[in-house]
């Protein structure tokens, strides 16, 4: 089942190089090797000062981050769910990394999908897990 909404909303001044037709072949993979349905995604691109906000509202950290995910479903298909991407983080990122800033922000995306589908990253171990379905999904994207 391809998701019946997908949207996306740049509430910054940056470019975003991820497009419709991008996250619906991420929902895709992740639907086909992981199993789950997505019905519904958003993905709202915002800058610092939002995501720290949302960050301490939502969350009590104090601190810029590149994704927080909400997911507005329960351990149930299909799986709905809102991601704010921080672009100005990610770009951030992308260069500590020497990374182009395009894969940084697949990470990142697929890092909040993942999220959407029940992996979490509290332990070591699970960001582990989660780090390697990233470059796994990366390399799938890439060949798909």
């Amino acid at each position: 089942m391809k998701p019946e909404i997908i949207e996306i909303f740049n509430e910054t001044a940056e470019q975003v190089p991820l497009s419709r037709e991008d996250l619906s072949r991420l929902t895709d993979l992740i639907r086909i090797h992981e199993q789950r349905n997505f019905l519904t995604l958003e993905v709202v691109f915002v800058n610092d000062s939002e995501i720290l906000e949302m960050n301490r509202k939502y969350l009590g950290h104090d601190y810029v981050t590149d994704i927080i995910t909400f997911p507005y479903h329960e351990n149930e298909e299909p799986v709905e769910g809102t991601l704010f991407c921080c672009l100005t983080q990610i770009s951030r990122q992308s260069r500590e990394l020497n990374t182009e800033f395009g894969m940084e922000l697949l990470r990142v995306v697929i890092h909040g999908l993942l999220h959407l589908v029940g992996y979490d990253d509290d332990t070591e171990q699970q960001r582990n897990r989660m780090h390697s379905l990233e470059n796994k999904y990366i390399t799938l994207y890439q060949d798909f």
